[in-house]
């Protein structure tokens, strides 16, 4: 069953009627009422408490609001049972916000709906590695000498570019770890050479492992770590969790071979925002692909401690740390298991804001309709049946029965059609972009 809010006006709509609903809902938002929403719902009571949550404000400013209070109460018992511990607000919970809490409330949920979706940067970030070509070179250290201008040279007679931050941990591997930062920042590029190469004839000749990578530069060593090393790098981290947070906006930066990203949601519109409210929160990926870190995965929720929506308090329960030791596919199995049970940690958050892993959908049907009305168009392509057959295609690499599913195969089409061009990719990103809103 389906809530459809259309100028205040609150209905109930069965499931079969859903794509009516849904257009329904589109027009009203390019018309700009502000109260449209289409919401899951279970029966009529749930139906009620979702009108309710997208009731406007009820209660004045710095004044306590039942509403908020008993929303808040229901929270923290919701926190507890995730395991999340959470210092409380700074007033009475439930005490209603001033102007500058609902003004920063917007700005807020702005910035995170300009983020891209996560399948997108996932996408990205994963032909960004692919085109690293890397390669892990296993070697003894007496067959190593380093060349006064920093390339690494083995026996073989290839060499390669040793970057800054493994070359902290090449010395350490061999042993003298402790005059890294001397070699490094106060001799000068010869006496570096001879300084390390002269250690490397005295030290251990257990094998390390050069994981190298090509740049503008050529190709490169960017970490060394021992054979026992397990590498399960960030492209394949954000790829387990692509099914699960096909729907979320994500905060990812990739750096020096480290990945933090954050799967973010928020609700468009909290009933008198309070001090003691939970309003955004997300699923957080960490790796290293140096091997300095582990692999975690963590649930975050905020919460807002004041009445301007300034002093916030992060909480986070990890689902997953995984050491790159062992067996590898023991660890790559752990990763959507561990994506899954974090975003349930959240589940009761996103189920109150209507997220699109809630609502089922037909697939086939569903791209067949985004066609037939336009809501997905891809220049310069006629031939809708193509367009719904590559969308199919996609789905079935990973299949699902949600919107987020669909949206999920929208986005991950894009990079499968050969002849579609980054505009078309631009174009199905701002695609999925508003079917995911849809239910929001």
């Amino acid at each position: 069953m389906l809530s459809l809010t259309i100028a205040g006006e609150t209905t109930l709509i069965q499931d079969e009627q859903q794509a009516d609903a849904m257009r329904t809902y589109w027009q009203a938002r390019e018309a700009g009422d502000q109260t449209a929403a289409l919401v899951s719902v279970k029966d009529e009571e749930e139906a009620a408490e979702a009108v309710a949550l997208l009731a406007p404000a009820t209660t004045a400013a710095g004044k306590l609001s039942l509403v908020a209070k008993e929303r808040i109460e229901e929270q923290e018992r919701q926190l507890v049972g995730s395991g999340f511990a959470l210092p409380p607000p700074l007033f009475a919970p439930g005490t209603r916000v001033v102007e500058l809490g609902d003004r920063n409330f917007r700005v807020e949920r702005e910035q995170v709906e300009a983020l891209p979706l996560f399948p997108m940067a996932a996408a990205a970030l994963v032909e960004r590695i692919r085109n690293e070509r890397r390669s892990d070179i296993t070697v003894k250290p007496e067959e190593l000498w380093l060349q006064p201008d920093g390339r690494l040279c083995y026996a073989d007679g290839a060499s390669m570019n040793l970057e800054a931050r493994p070359f902290q941990a090449f010395c350490q591997h061999l042993g003298f770890g402790a005059g890294a930062k001397y070699l490094a920042e106060l001799c000068t590029p010869e006496l570096r050479a001879r300084n390390v190469n002269a250690q490397i004839k005295l030290r251990s000749s257990r094998p390390v492992v050069l994981r190298t990578r090509r740049n503008d530069g050529g190709r490169s060593a960017f970490a060394v770590v021992t054979p026992t090393y397990a590498s399960v790098d960030a492209n394949e981290v954000v790829t387990a969790a692509m099914p699960a947070l096909a729907d979320a906006r994500v905060e990812l930066l990739y750096e020096d071979a480290r990945l933090t990203a954050t799967a973010l949601w928020m609700p468009e519109h909290v009933v008198d925002l309070a001090a003691g409210d939970v309003f955004r929160v997300g699923v957080r990926l960490e790796c290293d692909d140096t091997g300095r870190g582990r692999i975690r995965v963590t649930a975050v929720v905020l919460r807002n401690l004041c009445l301007n929506l300034i002093i916030v308090a992060e909480g986070d329960v990890e689902t997953t740390s995984q050491v790159h030791r062992g067996d590898r596919e023991r660890i790559r199995a752990a990763l959507p298991v561990a994506v899954e049970a974090a975003r349930s940690k959240i589940g009761f958050f996103l189920d109150a804001w209507g997220h699109a892993r809630t609502l089922k959908v037909e697939p086939l049907a569903t791209f067949k309709r985004w066609v037939e009305t336009r809501e997905v168009v891809v220049p310069g392509e006629r031939d809708g049946d193509a367009v719904v057959n590559a969308l199919v295609d996609a789905w079935k690499q990973e299949p699902g029965d949600t919107l987020a599913d669909a949206v999920n195969a929208l986005t991950r089409a894009a990079h499968l059609v050969p002849t579609w061009n980054m505009s078309v990719r631009e174009e199905l990103e701002r695609a999925a972009g508003r079917l995911v809103m849809a239910v929001r």
